[in-house]
């Protein structure tokens, strides 16, 4: 042995020798310093510190530990301080100065600080080895390196319990939350005994910010490395990004083990901001952070929640049901009415049958009406989808007869004759109801056939997509892919957000009941005189209930990841029910000549592809384009509204009304119809108004706009019929106006919710999380949610309103039903 010792010694000089002839010669300093303390060394490209740490108390000893390294500002990229640090299970190296490459500029950092890998965090993390630190340069001038050591005292994070803290570029931090229920604790660790309690198995993590710095905020699972740097972030866990407000849900079949939270600053504000020529160069990009975990609700909450919404709408439906249950008709007695009148003026000769019996008009002073001659109109004749080319021409008999087909209208506005006769004969429901009743079924029930094929075609891609996005948030874990409310989207199963795919419950129940209602009303309509009553399109109705149902299965699958490519998805149905209600007043009093199915639908189409235009291209020239589409379609409705369609859009009717005007000067301008001019010139100011506030404000939020103009004018319209009605003193059954004054209740309240809106996809999800806020209702909803059920309830009732509003009217003849 004693041999063996000398043999190593005599040999050990040559070794020495051999690696000062052919290496640099390296000083390797090994010492041990205390935690807490702040340390100045220099190193060199010779000169390497190896330093250990000791602890004088052990109080913290279950906490990571934090590294702070700091250096002079003279040390340049060519030749950089390394920092290592080796763990039991791991090690960590850094570089300084710290470079960070932007798309404009580059910022460096001469400090930085890094928290170290806790690998044994959990339940079983009674101490956390002390990390043995090597720094070391390749620069021949020294180098001067302050660091110091600290365990992170509040590292693992209470319920509801806020924590504050500063992060930059190159100072990272993230802490850990555990949902263990069983910390068995050594009574040495004192400190740890407050995780002694049950910990809620889903939880909300809540993050403000006092400032518009863009940060990263990483979710990743009790395992290390920790991602703590900008790109590596992206590929664990979930991520976000935001400025003055984030939040995520987490649950515990997410994270068995447990989750770390990671702050990160990012380079610059480009991401969040979404303008990177807007985004300033910030050398000081200090943020400040404030966050706590607070206990979501539980399983029976959830239940309590979903019954107590189903409640709601079941209610709402009850309401109408039990008005509905009441008689629609009564029995009919037949009346002679007889009714005397002046002898009629000649009709012109625009009037005049084949057989010239306009010319003997005149002649018959006994007769009660000069009314719409008609044939009967056979199948093989004229298609039933085109029938708007049906002129009806009055006749010399008082019964309608024949009525004349023509290619077209005279033309426009109506000639002196035409105007002079409407005077004395105002047009009514009769004269625009000459199509048997068959035609008219079958016509209507093409509404519901095309809504239905539209329905199934449309949803069906909408749906598929869709899921395909939820996968995708699970599977890249990137939450800036959808726009949920994310202080209130409570997952349940594979759905990140429940409770706002949830709430569309209403739209889908309530529309299935308006549908029952309809077909009662169907089953019983063959009690009801053919020519009495408003004619009822039942396959409009149909397919008001089915847009309803389809309104809330699409909103459900929109908001199972909402964002902006997918906007239109909620929207679609709305534009649908929207032009149907419309149509369906229009109906009301022109069975004969309202659109046909596919010409409404190919209507919804444009409007539909002018959404997408607006979502996808939004800028000045498009808003100013929309604009005069959407005031030359105002004029043109104008026109058919006030002449109840008497009309053709060409040049000659511009040229006879200004020869009127010419001719007859300012007289020529007093309406016929002053009260029908008064209403619909205030629906053109509203309309007016809102082009120009939303040509002037340019917003991008387009869809919502081309929303409010379709659901804007359908009140509108139906606000018209209503007063038209009582001026002609036909009377609204009580249910009725409980139904209107209900319907605009929930209307007000429902747009209420709407405007305060807690999502904006209109801008970057960053910007979007700035909105979100807690939930409002029953700890599960927040305003959209009361959004869905409101509206749901509002469509239902004014749908009842359409049902029902002329259903005093139901033995009235239809020659005494005015047309407006």
């Amino acid at each position: 042995m004693l041999s063996f010792i000398i043999v190593a010694l005599s040999l050990s000089p040559v070794l020495c020798t051999y690696q000062n002839n052919s290496l640099t010669k390296r000083n390797f300093i090994y010492n041990t310093y205390e935690y807490n303390t702040r340390i100045k060394v220099f190193v060199n490209s010779t000169t390497e510190h190896i330093m250990e740490f000791y602890e004088k108390s052990e109080e913290w000893k279950g906490h990571p530990t934090r590294v702070h390294v700091s250096t002079n500002d003279s040390l340049g990229v060519d030749n950089p301080l390394f920092v290592t640090a080796t763990q039991q299970k791991g090690v960590s190296s850094w570089e300084l100065p710290l470079l960070v490459q932007t798309h404009k500029w580059a910022l460096l950092f001469n400090d930085m600080e890094r928290t170290l890998c806790p690998h044994d965090a959990g339940p079983d993390n009674k101490t956390e080895s002390r990390p043995l630190i090597h720094i070391t340069t390749s620069n021949p001038l020294n180098v001067s390196v302050d660091i110091k050591l600290e365990r992170v005292v509040h590292f693992f994070v209470d319920v509801n319990h806020e924590l504050e803290l500063n992060v930059t570029p190159s100072s990272p931090k993230y802490y850990f939350f555990s949902f263990d229920q069983s910390w068995n604790v050594s009574r040495e660790a004192s400190h740890l005994r407050r995780f002694n309690y049950t910990i809620p198995k889903s939880v909300i993590l809540m993050i403000d910010s006092d400032d518009e710095v863009c940060a990263t905020v990483s979710i990743q699972n009790n395992s290390c490395p920790v991602f703590d740097n900008e790109k590596d972030a992206l590929y664990k866990g979930y991520h976000l990004t935001m400025t003055t407000k984030g939040g995520i849900t987490l649950t515990q079949s997410m994270f068995p083990s447990g989750f770390y939270i990671v702050f990160i600053v990012k380079e610059s504000d480009d991401e969040c901001t979404g303008n990177v020529q807007q985004s300033a160069y910030n050398q000081n990009r200090l943020k400040n952070f404030r966050f706590r975990v607070i206990a979501t609700i539980s399983y029976k909450e959830y239940v309590l929640g979903a019954l107590i919404t189903l409640a709601v709408v079941m209610a709402c439906a009850a309401l109408v049901l039990a008005a509905a249950l009441l008689p629609t008709s009564c029995a009919c007695t037949e009346e002679v009415v007889i009714i005397e009148e002046e002898p009629i003026v000649p009709a012109s000769p625009s009037y005049t049958g084949a057989s010239g019996s306009g010319e003997r008009s005149g002649e018959r002073s006994g007769q009660a009406t000069a009314d719409y001659t008609a044939r009967t109109i056979d199948d093989s004749d004229v298609d039933d989808d085109n029938n708007d080319n049906i002129r009806y021409e009055p006749s010399s008999s008082g019964e309608p007869s024949r009525a004349t087909v023509s290619k077209t209208l005279d033309g426009s506005i109506a000639d002196e004759a035409d105007e002079q006769w409407s005077y004395s004969h105002p047009l009514t429901v009769h004269k625009l109801t000459r199509a048997p009743p068959e035609t008219l079924a079958r016509r209507s029930d093409r509404y519901f056939w095309g809504a239905l094929t539209v329905a199934v075609v449309y949803a069906l891609p909408v749906v598929q997509l869709l899921f395909t996005y939820q996968m995708m948030v699970f599977q890249t874990g990137d939450q800036d892919l959808c726009y949920y409310n994310f202080l209130c989207a409570h997952p349940l199963g594979f759905l990140s957000d429940f409770n706002h795919v949830y709430s569309n419950i209403g739209y889908v129940v309530l529309g299935g009941v308006f549908m029952a209602q309809v077909r009662r009303r169907q089953r019983n309509s063959w009690r009801q005189p053919k020519d009495m009553g408003i004619p009822q399109h039942f396959g409009l109705l149909y397919s008001m209930g089915l847009g309803l149902i389809m309104e809330g299965l699409l909103s459900a699958s929109y908001h199972l990841c909402p964002n902006k490519m997918n906007f239109q998805f909620d929207s679609s149905f709305m534009y649908v029910i929207a032009v149907l209600v419309m149509i369906k007043l229009y109906q009301n009093r022109h069975s004969d000549i309202i659109p046909s199915a596919h010409t409404t639908f190919m209507a919804i189409a444009v409007v539909m592809t002018l959404g997408l235009f607006g979502i996808l291209f939004p800028s000045v020239y498009f808003s100013v384009l929309f604009t005069i589409l959407h005031l030359l379609t105002c004029f043109v409705l104008t026109l058919k509204i006030y002449y109840t369609g008497k009309i053709k859009m060409e040049w000659s009717a511009l040229q006879r009304g200004v020869q009127n005007v010419r001719t007859g000067g300012v007289a020529a301008l007093r309406p016929a119809h002053p009260l029908r001019a008064v209403l619909i010139a205030l629906a053109n100011v509203a309309n007016w108004s809102f082009a120009i506030y939303c040509a002037y404000a340019n917003n991008k939020d387009f869809a919502r706009q081309l929303l409010a103009i379709l659901m804007g004018n359908a009140i509108l319209y139906t606000m018209f019929y209503i007063v038209m009605k009582l001026v002609h003193r036909e009377r609204i059954a009580p249910y009725t106006w409980l139904y209107f004054v209900l319907a605009h209740v929930a209307w007000f309240t429902a747009l209420n919710m709407f405007l305060s809106s807690n999502t904006k996809w209109s801008q970057t999800p960053a910007q979007s999380r700035r909105h979100n806020g807690a939930c409002t209702s029953l700890q599960l909803f927040d305003s959209h949610d009361e959004w869905h059920v409101t509206s749901a309830a509002a469509m239902f009732l004014s749908f009842n309103m359409l049902l029902t509003v002329d259903d005093p009217n139901v033995n009235t003849r239809r020659k005494l039903l005015h047309t407006f």
